[in-house]
């Protein structure tokens, strides 16, 4: 048993350093491509084309038949990365409240974006026996940014405690206020 012994250790140091190399050479690559692409879903320090208006009235104009993005917006909660799809809401919310605004595909054509998240949640066990009342609640903010200068032109929140439509009633209080917005922009002017 003592002879076999150190020959098993010497196969075993013999095969490490090997196993190690191979792992270097095979893994490295890996972790770096990994590492990089790590710090390229980093937020970088964004420069905008433009510098803002002086005026804080003017930095904050969204022009009629400006073009907007709408992005995907985030759900409330960490643990679902997706607002149910706020976004098609919102920009048949847009649509619906007749704001004068043309939606893009491409974040690149557009004027302004459109970020901000939402959520829905159903009614608790409470509210359904006490209050009869079995319709959800949702929540939902935007922002409008504009993406030559970088000022937020406009940011908005809805919270519905007892939504007939849901998610709907959410994008349609935002569509209106964002159309009353650009409206009373105008009539400034």
């Amino acid at each position: 048993m003592l002879h076999v012994l150190p020959k098993r250790v010497f196969e075993i140091l013999l095969v490490s350093p090997l196993t190690l190399l191979v792992g270097l050479v095979l893994v490295a690559p890996i972790a770096i491509a990994q590492t990089a692409t790590a710090q390229s879903d980093k937020p970088a320090s964004q420069t905008y084309p433009e510098k803002p208006p002086d005026d804080p009235f003017k930095a904050r104009i969204i022009p009629r038949n400006s073009k907007i993005y709408i992005a995907p917006m985030k759900d409330e909660d960490p643990n679902k990365p997706q607002a149910q799809g706020f976004e098609s809401y919102l920009a048949a919310a847009l649509r619906k409240k007749e704001v004068p605004l043309l939606i893009v595909a491409d974040r690149s054509q557009a004027d302004f974006a459109i970020e901000g998240t939402a959520d829905q949640k159903g009614a608790g066990w409470a509210k359904k026996l006490i209050l009869a009342d079995f319709r959800k609640s949702t929540s939902a903010s935007m922002t409008v940014t504009n993406l030559r200068t970088g000022v937020v032109a406009y940011a908005d929140s809805s919270d519905r405690a007892s939504a007939n439509r849901g998610l709907r009633s959410s994008a349609e209080k935002l569509a209106k206020y964002l159309k009353r917005k650009i409206e009373d922009d105008e009539k400034k002017k």
